[in-house]
């Protein structure tokens, strides 16, 4: 038996693409994408790393639960909100609600169309329903969830299945995984395999 596992994703608008690899049960799962994401250009991935480096930062202060997210306003490219897990307060803290948050004590409830969500973690599917909720077109994550999920017990639902999900009420402009993956993978991997003893 065989299990497909999502290796690089970029949705533009409602079309799913990219290379799945099929990976047999046992084998270690490697990150999204272990080279640079394809089907941006070279100045859009340097801004995306740019912005993935301050998701990483937030995830640095819970090395515990390693998810860190900043929200990023596209037409100034200021950070407008950032987050870091606090299951420990609420378990609906994640980081991208948190990021979220922060953005909404600051601006209210709007503008969420000009934004694009960075986080260190592919969003969850409450995170990723948040943001077609909210109207945010634009994810951009590190590690995927098939390589989170041997870490940190989640959701196995992927972003780009909410967001097709959503289609009715939502356009998703980016969902672009594996962006620093290199740096976000060894976050999750510092943390220890679930069950496996440090």
């Amino acid at each position: 038996m065989t299990r497909l596992t999502c290796r690089r994703v970029v949705v533009a608008g409602a079309a799913a693409a990219a290379g799945l690899a099929v990976l047999s049960p046992g084998k270690h799962v490697h990150a999204q994408t272990q080279t640079k994401p394809t089907g941006v250009t070279p100045a859009e991935l340097a801004k995306h790393e740019k912005f993935m480096r301050l998701a990483i930062a937030q995830a640095n202060l819970n090395p515990g639960r390693p998810f860190g997210s900043v929200l990023v306003d596209d037409r100034s490219g200021e950070v407008v909100g950032a987050g870091v897990a606090n299951l420990a307060a609420s378990p609906l803290f994640h980081s991208e609600v948190q990021a979220m948050n922060a953005y909404l004590a600051k601006n209210g409830n709007k503008g969420w169309e000009n934004l694009t969500m960075y986080g260190t973690g592919e969003a969850c599917p409450m995170c990723a329903s948040a943001m077609v909720w909210a109207g945010i077109p634009r994810m951009v994550y590190g590690s995927d969830t098939p390589f989170v999920r041997q870490y940190i017990a989640d959701i196995n639902i992927r972003a780009k299945d909410v967001a097709e999900a959503g289609k009715a009420i939502y356009t998703s402009k980016l969902l672009l995984g594996g962006v620093l993956a290199s740096e976000t993978d060894k976050l999750f991997e510092a943390k220890g395999k679930i069950g496996e003893k440090k």
